[in-house]
Protein backbone atom coordinates (compact mmCIF):
# COMPACT_ATOMS: atom_id res chain seq x y z
CA UNK A 1 0.00 0.00 0.00
CA UNK A 2 1.29 3.44 -0.92
CA UNK A 3 2.25 5.88 1.82
CA UNK A 4 0.04 8.60 0.31
CA UNK A 5 -3.06 6.39 0.38
CA UNK A 6 -4.82 8.53 2.99
CA UNK A 7 -8.21 6.79 2.77
CA UNK A 8 -6.63 3.43 3.58
CA UNK A 9 -4.38 4.78 6.33
CA UNK A 10 -7.04 6.56 8.38
CA UNK A 11 -9.43 3.59 8.05
CA UNK A 12 -6.84 1.06 9.25
CA UNK A 13 -5.71 3.35 12.09
CA UNK A 14 -9.28 3.39 13.41
CA UNK A 15 -9.30 -0.39 13.94
CA UNK A 16 -8.23 -2.45 16.93
CA UNK A 17 -4.70 -3.81 16.67
CA UNK A 18 -5.76 -7.41 16.00
CA UNK A 19 -8.43 -6.36 13.48
CA UNK A 20 -6.06 -3.96 11.74
CA UNK A 21 -3.56 -6.75 11.12
CA UNK A 22 -6.17 -8.92 9.37
CA UNK A 23 -7.75 -6.05 7.42
CA UNK A 24 -4.37 -4.77 6.25
CA UNK A 25 -3.44 -8.11 4.69
CA UNK A 26 -6.81 -8.68 2.99
CA UNK A 27 -7.17 -5.07 1.83
CA UNK A 28 -3.74 -5.24 0.20
CA UNK A 29 -5.04 -8.17 -1.86
CA UNK A 30 -8.10 -6.14 -2.85
CA UNK A 31 -5.96 -3.21 -3.97
CA UNK A 32 -3.85 -5.56 -6.08
CA UNK A 33 -7.04 -7.09 -7.52
CA UNK A 34 -8.44 -3.66 -8.50
CA UNK A 35 -5.05 -2.10 -9.36
CA UNK A 36 -6.17 1.02 -7.51
CA UNK A 37 -5.38 2.81 -4.25
CA UNK A 38 -7.87 3.36 -1.45
CA UNK A 39 -8.07 7.05 -2.39
CA UNK A 40 -8.91 6.16 -6.01
CA UNK A 41 -11.51 3.60 -4.90
CA UNK A 42 -13.15 6.14 -2.62
CA UNK A 43 -13.27 8.78 -5.38
CA UNK A 44 -14.81 6.23 -7.74
CA UNK A 45 -17.40 5.21 -5.16
CA UNK A 46 -18.63 8.79 -4.76
CA UNK A 47 -19.54 8.83 -8.45
CA UNK A 48 -20.86 5.24 -8.60
CA UNK A 49 -24.47 5.15 -9.83
CA UNK A 50 -24.50 1.58 -11.17
CA UNK A 51 -23.48 -0.37 -8.04
CA UNK A 52 -20.08 -1.08 -9.59
CA UNK A 53 -18.32 -1.64 -6.26
CA UNK A 54 -20.93 -4.09 -4.99
CA UNK A 55 -20.20 -6.24 -8.06
CA UNK A 56 -16.45 -5.75 -7.66
CA UNK A 57 -16.45 -7.01 -4.06
CA UNK A 58 -18.45 -10.09 -5.06
CA UNK A 59 -15.98 -10.72 -7.90
CA UNK A 60 -13.10 -10.39 -5.44
CA UNK A 61 -14.57 -13.02 -3.11
CA UNK A 62 -15.03 -15.44 -6.02
CA UNK A 63 -11.49 -14.68 -7.23
CA UNK A 64 -9.99 -15.57 -3.84
CA UNK A 65 -11.83 -18.89 -3.69
CA UNK A 66 -11.53 -19.99 -7.31
CA UNK A 67 -8.12 -18.67 -8.35
CA UNK A 68 -6.22 -18.05 -5.12
CA UNK A 69 -7.71 -21.21 -3.57
CA UNK A 70 -8.21 -19.55 -0.19
CA UNK A 71 -10.68 -21.03 2.28
CA UNK A 72 -14.27 -19.84 2.12
CA UNK A 73 -13.77 -18.31 5.59
CA UNK A 74 -10.83 -16.21 4.37
CA UNK A 75 -12.86 -15.12 1.35
CA UNK A 76 -15.76 -14.14 3.60
CA UNK A 77 -13.39 -12.17 5.83
CA UNK A 78 -12.12 -10.36 2.73
CA UNK A 79 -15.67 -9.32 1.90
CA UNK A 80 -16.15 -8.04 5.44
CA UNK A 81 -12.89 -6.09 5.12
CA UNK A 82 -14.07 -4.35 1.95
CA UNK A 83 -17.44 -3.48 3.46
CA UNK A 84 -15.68 -2.03 6.50
CA UNK A 85 -13.65 0.35 4.31
CA UNK A 86 -16.70 1.71 2.50
CA UNK A 87 -18.79 1.94 5.68
CA UNK A 88 -16.03 3.81 7.53
CA UNK A 89 -15.99 6.44 4.77
CA UNK A 90 -19.80 6.67 4.89
CA UNK A 91 -20.34 5.30 1.40
CA UNK A 92 -21.48 1.84 2.50
CA UNK A 93 -22.19 -0.91 -0.04
CA UNK A 94 -25.82 -1.79 -0.74
CA UNK A 95 -26.30 -5.48 -1.54
CA UNK A 96 -29.50 -7.29 -2.47
CA UNK A 97 -30.52 -10.10 -0.13
CA UNK A 98 -29.18 -12.79 -2.50
CA UNK A 99 -25.91 -10.92 -2.99
CA UNK A 100 -25.45 -10.50 0.75
CA UNK A 101 -25.99 -14.26 1.21
CA UNK A 102 -23.27 -14.98 -1.36
CA UNK A 103 -20.91 -12.56 0.32
CA UNK A 104 -21.32 -14.02 3.81
CA UNK A 105 -21.59 -17.73 3.02
CA UNK A 106 -18.71 -19.94 4.10
CA UNK A 107 -18.44 -23.70 4.29
CA UNK A 108 -15.92 -25.40 6.52
CA UNK A 109 -14.19 -28.09 4.49
CA UNK A 110 -13.60 -30.31 7.51
CA UNK A 111 -16.03 -30.95 10.33
CA UNK A 112 -14.84 -30.22 13.88
CA UNK A 113 -14.02 -33.27 15.99
CA UNK A 114 -16.55 -33.82 18.78
CA UNK A 115 -14.64 -34.54 21.99
CA UNK A 116 -15.95 -36.83 24.72
CA UNK A 117 -15.14 -36.96 28.42
CA UNK A 118 -13.25 -40.20 27.72
CA UNK A 119 -11.08 -38.32 25.22
CA UNK A 120 -10.38 -35.57 27.76
CA UNK A 121 -9.43 -38.14 30.41
CA UNK A 122 -6.80 -39.66 28.10
CA UNK A 123 -5.52 -36.22 27.11
CA UNK A 124 -5.32 -35.03 30.70
CA UNK A 125 -3.10 -37.98 31.62
CA UNK A 126 -0.43 -37.13 29.01
CA UNK A 127 -0.50 -33.33 29.22
CA UNK A 128 1.99 -31.12 31.07
CA UNK A 129 0.76 -28.29 33.31
CA UNK A 130 0.35 -25.65 30.60
CA UNK A 131 -1.39 -28.15 28.32
CA UNK A 132 -3.70 -29.16 31.18
CA UNK A 133 -4.62 -25.51 31.61
CA UNK A 134 -5.49 -25.11 27.91
CA UNK A 135 -7.55 -28.31 27.98
CA UNK A 136 -9.40 -27.86 31.27
CA UNK A 137 -9.89 -24.09 31.29
CA UNK A 138 -10.81 -24.16 27.60
CA UNK A 139 -13.73 -26.52 28.15
CA UNK A 140 -14.62 -24.93 31.50
CA UNK A 141 -14.91 -21.33 30.22
CA UNK A 142 -16.09 -21.85 26.64
CA UNK A 143 -14.46 -18.59 25.56
CA UNK A 144 -13.25 -17.79 22.07
CA UNK A 145 -9.49 -18.17 21.56
CA UNK A 146 -8.71 -14.44 21.63
CA UNK A 147 -10.70 -13.85 24.81
CA UNK A 148 -9.14 -16.93 26.44
CA UNK A 149 -5.61 -15.67 25.74
CA UNK A 150 -6.36 -12.34 27.41
CA UNK A 151 -7.14 -13.96 30.79
CA UNK A 152 -4.89 -12.57 33.50
CA UNK A 153 -3.89 -13.48 37.01
CA UNK A 154 -6.30 -10.83 38.30
CA UNK A 155 -9.19 -12.43 36.40
CA UNK A 156 -8.75 -15.86 38.03
CA UNK A 157 -7.02 -15.45 41.38
CA UNK A 158 -9.55 -13.55 43.56
CA UNK A 159 -12.12 -16.35 43.91
CA UNK A 160 -9.97 -19.44 43.21
CA UNK A 161 -10.41 -20.99 46.68
CA UNK A 162 -14.22 -20.87 46.62
CA UNK A 163 -16.41 -23.91 46.13
CA UNK A 164 -16.75 -25.01 42.51
CA UNK A 165 -18.20 -24.07 40.14
CA UNK A 166 -16.64 -20.64 40.64
CA UNK A 167 -17.94 -17.64 38.71
CA UNK A 168 -15.11 -15.25 37.86
CA UNK A 169 -17.63 -12.45 37.31
CA UNK A 170 -18.17 -10.36 34.19
CA UNK A 171 -15.56 -10.73 31.46
CA UNK A 172 -15.56 -8.44 28.43
CA UNK A 173 -15.33 -10.25 25.08
CA UNK A 174 -13.97 -8.70 21.90
CA UNK A 175 -15.81 -10.17 18.90
CA UNK A 176 -19.38 -9.22 19.84
CA UNK A 177 -18.49 -6.71 22.54
CA UNK A 178 -20.66 -8.44 25.13
CA UNK A 179 -19.95 -9.66 28.65
CA UNK A 180 -19.34 -13.34 29.37
CA UNK A 181 -19.77 -15.01 32.75
CA UNK A 182 -17.23 -17.88 32.73
CA UNK A 183 -17.11 -20.51 35.48
CA UNK A 184 -14.21 -22.53 36.88
CA UNK A 185 -15.20 -26.20 37.11
CA UNK A 186 -13.88 -28.98 39.36
CA UNK A 187 -11.15 -30.06 36.91
CA UNK A 188 -9.88 -26.56 36.31
CA UNK A 189 -9.60 -25.21 39.86
CA UNK A 190 -6.51 -27.26 40.87
CA UNK A 191 -4.84 -26.62 37.50
CA UNK A 192 -5.30 -22.86 37.85
CA UNK A 193 -3.90 -22.99 41.41
CA UNK A 194 -0.75 -24.68 40.08
CA UNK A 195 -0.51 -22.20 37.20
CA UNK A 196 -0.71 -19.32 39.68
CA UNK A 197 2.08 -20.93 41.75
CA UNK A 198 4.13 -21.20 38.56
CA UNK A 199 3.60 -17.51 37.78
CA UNK A 200 4.70 -16.61 41.31
CA UNK A 201 7.90 -18.66 41.00
CA UNK A 202 8.63 -16.85 37.75
CA UNK A 203 8.23 -13.49 39.49
CA UNK A 204 5.03 -12.71 37.56
CA UNK A 205 2.97 -11.49 40.50
CA UNK A 206 1.17 -8.51 38.92
CA UNK A 207 -2.58 -8.79 38.48
CA UNK A 208 -2.27 -7.90 34.78
CA UNK A 209 0.09 -10.80 34.05
CA UNK A 210 -1.44 -13.02 31.38
CA UNK A 211 -1.78 -16.70 32.33
CA UNK A 212 -0.48 -17.71 28.89
CA UNK A 213 2.06 -15.71 26.93
CA UNK A 214 1.32 -17.25 23.52
CA UNK A 215 1.99 -14.93 20.60
CA UNK A 216 -1.25 -15.72 18.77
CA UNK A 217 -4.48 -17.70 18.92
CA UNK A 218 -3.24 -20.42 16.56
CA UNK A 219 -0.97 -21.76 19.30
CA UNK A 220 -4.00 -22.80 21.35
CA UNK A 221 -5.19 -25.08 18.55
CA UNK A 222 -1.66 -26.43 18.12
CA UNK A 223 -1.50 -27.31 21.81
CA UNK A 224 -4.86 -29.11 21.61
CA UNK A 225 -3.78 -31.03 18.50
CA UNK A 226 -0.53 -32.06 20.21
CA UNK A 227 -2.31 -33.42 23.29
CA UNK A 228 -4.82 -35.24 21.10
CA UNK A 229 -2.01 -36.94 19.16
CA UNK A 230 -0.03 -37.78 22.32
CA UNK A 231 -3.13 -39.38 23.81
CA UNK A 232 -3.48 -41.61 20.73
CA UNK A 233 -6.97 -40.36 19.86
CA UNK A 234 -8.05 -41.14 16.30
CA UNK A 235 -9.94 -38.13 14.94
CA UNK A 236 -10.18 -39.46 11.38
CA UNK A 237 -10.70 -36.66 8.87
CA UNK A 238 -12.19 -34.34 11.50
CA UNK A 239 -10.56 -31.08 12.55
CA UNK A 240 -9.13 -30.37 16.00
CA UNK A 241 -9.03 -26.70 17.00
CA UNK A 242 -9.47 -24.72 20.18
CA UNK A 243 -13.04 -23.85 19.19
CA UNK A 244 -13.94 -27.53 19.74
CA UNK A 245 -13.72 -26.90 23.50
CA UNK A 246 -16.21 -24.04 23.24
CA UNK A 247 -18.58 -26.27 21.27
CA UNK A 248 -18.21 -29.06 23.84
CA UNK A 249 -19.28 -26.79 26.68
CA UNK A 250 -22.17 -25.20 24.75
CA UNK A 251 -23.52 -28.63 23.74
CA UNK A 252 -23.66 -29.74 27.38
CA UNK A 253 -24.84 -26.46 28.90
CA UNK A 254 -27.76 -26.38 26.45
CA UNK A 255 -29.08 -29.60 28.02
CA UNK A 256 -29.36 -27.96 31.44
CA UNK A 257 -30.32 -24.35 30.79
CA UNK A 258 -32.09 -22.05 28.36
CA UNK A 259 -30.37 -20.59 25.30
CA UNK A 260 -30.19 -17.12 26.85
CA UNK A 261 -28.39 -18.54 29.91
CA UNK A 262 -25.67 -20.50 28.11
CA UNK A 263 -25.12 -17.60 25.75
CA UNK A 264 -24.63 -15.34 28.75
CA UNK A 265 -22.00 -17.74 30.18
CA UNK A 266 -19.88 -18.03 27.01
CA UNK A 267 -20.35 -14.44 25.83
CA UNK A 268 -22.86 -14.37 22.98
CA UNK A 269 -25.41 -11.62 22.39
CA UNK A 270 -28.80 -11.89 24.07
CA UNK A 271 -31.66 -9.43 24.47
CA UNK A 272 -31.48 -7.21 27.52
CA UNK A 273 -34.71 -8.70 28.84
CA UNK A 274 -33.18 -12.21 28.82
CA UNK A 275 -30.40 -11.28 31.27
CA UNK A 276 -30.36 -13.41 34.46
CA UNK A 277 -28.35 -13.10 37.66
CA UNK A 278 -24.92 -14.79 37.89
CA UNK A 279 -26.17 -16.81 40.91
CA UNK A 280 -28.82 -18.45 38.75
CA UNK A 281 -26.19 -19.23 36.11
CA UNK A 282 -24.00 -20.95 38.70
CA UNK A 283 -26.79 -23.29 39.80
CA UNK A 284 -27.44 -24.48 36.26
CA UNK A 285 -23.71 -24.72 35.48
CA UNK A 286 -23.28 -26.93 38.57
CA UNK A 287 -25.84 -29.39 37.24
CA UNK A 288 -24.11 -29.48 33.86
CA UNK A 289 -20.75 -30.27 35.50
CA UNK A 290 -21.82 -33.90 35.91
CA UNK A 291 -21.26 -34.25 32.15
CA UNK A 292 -18.36 -31.84 31.61
CA UNK A 293 -15.82 -32.83 34.29
CA UNK A 294 -13.39 -35.74 34.18
CA UNK A 295 -13.59 -36.86 37.77
CA UNK A 296 -15.87 -36.79 40.77
CA UNK A 297 -12.76 -36.47 42.96
CA UNK A 298 -12.90 -33.79 45.65
CA UNK A 299 -11.18 -30.53 44.75
CA UNK A 300 -8.27 -30.99 47.21
CA UNK A 301 -7.65 -34.55 46.04
CA UNK A 302 -7.86 -33.45 42.42
CA UNK A 303 -5.05 -30.97 43.04
CA UNK A 304 -2.90 -33.83 44.35
CA UNK A 305 -3.77 -35.91 41.28
CA UNK A 306 -2.65 -33.07 39.01
CA UNK A 307 0.63 -32.68 40.92
CA UNK A 308 1.27 -36.41 40.59
CA UNK A 309 0.62 -36.42 36.84
CA UNK A 310 2.88 -33.41 36.25
CA UNK A 311 5.71 -35.11 38.17
CA UNK A 312 5.19 -38.34 36.20
CA UNK A 313 5.25 -36.41 32.93
CA UNK A 314 8.56 -34.80 33.91
CA UNK A 315 10.01 -38.25 34.71
CA UNK A 316 8.81 -39.42 31.31
CA UNK A 317 10.79 -36.56 29.74
CA UNK A 318 13.81 -37.95 31.56
CA UNK A 319 13.26 -41.37 30.03
CA UNK A 320 11.33 -43.12 32.82
CA UNK A 321 7.90 -44.50 31.96
CA UNK A 322 5.07 -44.57 34.50
CA UNK A 323 5.20 -48.38 34.59
CA UNK A 324 8.84 -48.21 35.73
CA UNK A 325 8.25 -45.68 38.49
CA UNK A 326 6.85 -48.04 41.15
CA UNK A 327 9.79 -50.41 40.63
CA UNK A 328 12.14 -47.59 41.58
CA UNK A 329 10.35 -46.58 44.81
CA UNK A 330 12.48 -47.00 47.94
CA UNK A 331 9.31 -47.74 49.92
CA UNK A 332 5.67 -48.42 49.15
CA UNK A 333 3.57 -45.24 49.60
CA UNK A 334 0.72 -45.43 52.11
CA UNK A 335 -1.39 -42.76 50.38
CA UNK A 336 -1.43 -40.31 47.48
CA UNK A 337 0.58 -37.67 49.35
CA UNK A 338 3.36 -40.16 50.10
CA UNK A 339 3.28 -41.40 46.51
CA UNK A 340 3.84 -37.84 45.26
CA UNK A 341 6.68 -37.44 47.77
CA UNK A 342 8.35 -40.61 46.48
CA UNK A 343 7.91 -39.54 42.85
CA UNK A 344 9.44 -36.14 43.58
CA UNK A 345 12.42 -37.74 45.36
CA UNK A 346 12.93 -39.94 42.32
CA UNK A 347 12.54 -36.92 40.06
CA UNK A 348 15.16 -34.97 42.01
CA UNK A 349 17.57 -37.92 41.87
CA UNK A 350 17.16 -38.53 38.16
CA UNK A 351 17.36 -34.86 37.23
CA UNK A 352 20.62 -34.67 39.22
CA UNK A 353 21.97 -37.64 37.26
CA UNK A 354 20.90 -35.96 34.01
CA UNK A 355 22.67 -32.73 34.93
CA UNK A 356 25.85 -34.65 35.66
CA UNK A 357 25.78 -36.78 32.52
CA UNK A 358 24.11 -39.80 34.12
CA UNK A 359 21.83 -42.28 32.40
CA UNK A 360 18.11 -42.91 32.51
CA UNK A 361 16.35 -46.02 33.78
CA UNK A 362 16.61 -47.80 30.45
CA UNK A 363 20.41 -47.37 30.36
CA UNK A 364 20.29 -44.81 27.55
CA UNK A 365 21.61 -41.30 27.94
CA UNK A 366 18.86 -38.67 28.19
CA UNK A 367 20.93 -35.82 26.90
CA UNK A 368 18.35 -34.58 24.37
CA UNK A 369 16.81 -32.36 27.04
CA UNK A 370 18.89 -30.55 29.63
CA UNK A 371 17.44 -30.58 33.16
CA UNK A 372 18.73 -29.07 36.39
CA UNK A 373 17.65 -29.03 40.00
CA UNK A 374 18.24 -25.64 41.65
CA UNK A 375 17.21 -23.60 44.67
CA UNK A 376 14.53 -20.92 44.16
CA UNK A 377 17.16 -18.25 44.92
CA UNK A 378 18.93 -19.20 41.67
CA UNK A 379 15.73 -19.26 39.63
CA UNK A 380 15.63 -15.70 38.29
CA UNK A 381 19.14 -15.93 36.84
CA UNK A 382 18.29 -19.16 35.01
CA UNK A 383 14.96 -17.84 33.69
CA UNK A 384 16.80 -14.87 32.18
CA UNK A 385 19.17 -17.35 30.50
CA UNK A 386 16.26 -19.11 28.77
CA UNK A 387 15.51 -21.96 31.19
CA UNK A 388 11.92 -22.83 32.06
CA UNK A 389 10.38 -24.40 35.15
CA UNK A 390 9.38 -28.03 34.75
CA UNK A 391 8.44 -28.99 38.31
CA UNK A 392 8.29 -27.51 41.82
CA UNK A 393 9.65 -29.90 44.45
CA UNK A 394 8.30 -30.17 47.98
CA UNK A 395 11.74 -29.33 49.44
CA UNK A 396 11.59 -25.79 48.01
CA UNK A 397 13.80 -26.54 45.00
CA UNK A 398 12.70 -26.61 41.37
CA UNK A 399 13.45 -28.69 38.30
CA UNK A 400 14.23 -26.58 35.25
CA UNK A 401 14.74 -27.40 31.60
CA UNK A 402 16.69 -25.53 28.93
Amino acid sequence: MEKKDIATTIWLNSQKKSTCSVYKSLWKMFLEFTKMTGDEILASRHGDKDFYWESKVLEFKAYLQNEKKTSSFTARAAGTTCRSFFTFHRVGLDFRRGEKAKLTEATRLREDYKFSIEDFTKMFSVADLEEKYVLCAGKSFGLRAGDFLRLTRGDLEPYISREVPISIGEYNTEKEGVKAFPHIDADTQPVIKLMLEKLTREGRTGQEERILTFGNEIQLSRVLKRITENAGINVGNKQVRFHCLRKFLIDHLSSYMSESKWKQIVGKKISESAYVSPDSLREDYQRAMSETTLSKTASGDMEMVVKKQIALQTLKNLGISESDVKKLFKRKPANLAEEIEEIEKLLAEKSHQETNGGTCADGKNCGEENFKQIAEAELLEHLKAGWKITHNLANGQVIIQR
